[in-house]
């Protein structure tokens, strides 16, 4: 049996190097490590390959997006580097790293897992024992700590979905990590998706369900996933599991201080989404939007707004 960890690079080589600093150090579990790099403008090949080869030697491999598909893992081989040569998004990045894990026939589970976490000793073998231990459970979240404050909770595991709104939260959000529910049961049957920066996926999760969308490119591809494995898999959360996310706000609230772009992937990614799996409430959800989009408008926050707006229309008219 074969575990493989997969993570997303894109001009991020420190924290990635962090991450995989803090994998070496992961207890109770063996794993393959597949790193994808979006076609990043830096160094970040040329840093990570040297990375690859200080640490695993011979059992490092590199190679381009279009031999995932025709090549197969090495018995010997741990570190693999693979040069996706474009930005494929977060969905298209690490899907390629899905299908060069399911090369692996004996691999039996993938964690997905953001470039900038750093995680605790334990935190895989914790997902893990969560999700072997239910039959019925395909995708298992972390405990996800701000990586600025650890001892405050930026989401337990995954978020709730308003249809109403099309909004989404984080279940457990600011709480204290000292203060985590007794039962993880109960925050599982709020659980609409599993946050994205850290997923444990079985191998029946992805020949069942499939992939990730890769047309949404940034945000919601989470959601669309578990709307997908409905009725056949569960969603879970491991509490032990303890991941630590740089990211400075949770992916909900990018529209009160994300970038333009991820402002406006996140806004066309809700209404996407609405149409697809939403679609009665979808007049609702594209009112909401524009209020948020108006929102940023009244605080003067102009490129914000235009490009909540953008993303908005141009979901709408497509």
């Amino acid at each position: 049996m074969s575990l493989f960890v997969v993570i997303l690079n894109w001009n991020g080589k420190t924290d990635t190097l962090a991450c995989l600093e803090s994998l070496l150090e992961s207890e109770g579990v063996e794993f393959r490590v597949v790193v994808c790099d979006n076609g990043s403008g830096d160094d970040s090949l040329a840093a990570l390959a040297s990375w690859g080869r200080q640490h695993f030697g011979s059992g490092f491999r590199q190679l381009g997006r279009a031999e995932v598909d025709v090549a197969a893992p090495a018995p010997h081989e741990r570190f693999f580097l693979v040069d996706n040569a474009a930005n494929l998004g977060f969905a298209g990045g690490n899907n390629v790293g899905l299908r060069w894990a399911l090369r692996d026939a004996a691999c039996r589970h993938v964690w997905l897992l953001n470039n900038d976490t750093v995680v605790a000793p334990d935190a895989l073998s914790q997902v893990l024992a969560r999700l072997t231990a239910h039959s019925d459970m395909g995708l298992c979240g972390s405990t996800l700590v701000y990586a600025h404050d650890r001892q405050t909770v930026q989401a337990w595991g995954g978020m709730a979905y308003s249809r109403w709104t099309g909004r989404t939260r984080h279940l457990g959000a600011f709480s204290r990590l000292g203060q985590l529910p007794a039962n993880p049961a109960a925050v599982e049957a709020e659980m609409a998706c599993v946050v994205g920066a850290s997923m444990l996926v079985r191998r029946e999760w992805l020949e069942t369900v499939g992939l990730l969308g890769e047309d949404y490119f940034l945000y919601y591809e989470e959601m669309d996933w578990a709307v997908r494995a409905a009725g056949r898999f569960k969603l879970g959360w491991a509490p032990r599991s303890i991941v630590f996310h740089k990211e400075g706000a949770s992916i909900g609230t990018a529209p009160a201080g994300g970038s333009q772009l991820s402002t406006y992937y996140l806004f066309r990614s809700r209404v996407r989404f609405a149409w697809r799996f939403n679609r009665g409430r979808l007049p609702l959800v594209l009112a909401f939007t524009l209020m948020d989009a108006a929102k940023l408008a009244f605080r003067a926050r102009w490129p914000l707004a235009r490009a909540a707006l953008r993303g908005t229309l141009q979901r709408a008219r497509t």
